[in-house]
């Protein structure tokens, strides 16, 4: 009896709508044509129709030039987390990110957390997260992020917590290995 044909590899890809909501809406106002080239010397193509699924090196790569050109004085992980709040806040600015982002305060901090995996899985192909209550305003949430993207996955669930009107919210990264990220989510009331 032959053994069992291994399932297959699944490409990471992050998808259009997170491609064009970070570096064409959310970044409009700070876009320049040298952060344009580089954009398109790692693969996005802004003067372009974007293609419906890019690979994740490639959002990775834009991910760090956009940061290193946007914030050259911080931290990369710094710079890549205010990338991530800068995603909530391009796409919150939109007819549907407004509708949107009412809902997300009717849900409030808590139901907002529950969603995590829900809200990532519609941006790329490959999210997956559990979220875990430590305290009554206090959850861990775990992702499958692998390098230095968990930084932007930190600003969106942090900026995410602030659109919730969650006071004092904070989003630490706890631990990581090759494959995963842990978070600390918080806030004061």
């Amino acid at each position: 009896m032959s053994s069992p044909s291994p399932s297959p590899v699944i490409e990471r890809v992050v998808f259009e709508q997170t491609i064009e909501g970070l570096f064409v809406t959310a970044l409009r106002s700070r876009m320049t044509p040298a952060l344009q080239r580089v954009l398109k010397d790692e693969g996005v193509d802004l003067m372009q129709r974007l293609r419906p699924a890019y690979p994740v090196e490639v959002w990775t790569k834009c991910c760090l030039a956009a940061a290193k050109h946007l914030h050259p004085s911080l931290p990369v992980e710094d710079s890549l987390r205010l990338l991530g709040e800068s995603v909530v806040e391009g796409f919150a600015s939109g007819f549907l990110g407004r509708a949107l982002m009412g809902v997300v305060r009717v849900l409030g901090p808590h139901r907002a957390l529950a969603r995590v995996r829900q809200n990532f899985r519609s941006g790329n192909n490959y999210a997956e997260a559990t979220v875990t209550k430590l305290e009554e305003t206090t959850y861990e949430v775990w992702m499958n992020e692998r390098g230095p993207t968990r930084y932007v996955c930190q600003g969106i669930i942090l900026a995410g917590l602030r659109e919730t009107k969650a006071v004092g919210s904070r989003v630490d990264v706890t631990r990581f290995d090759d494959d995963s990220v842990w978070f600390r989510a918080s806030w004061e009331r």
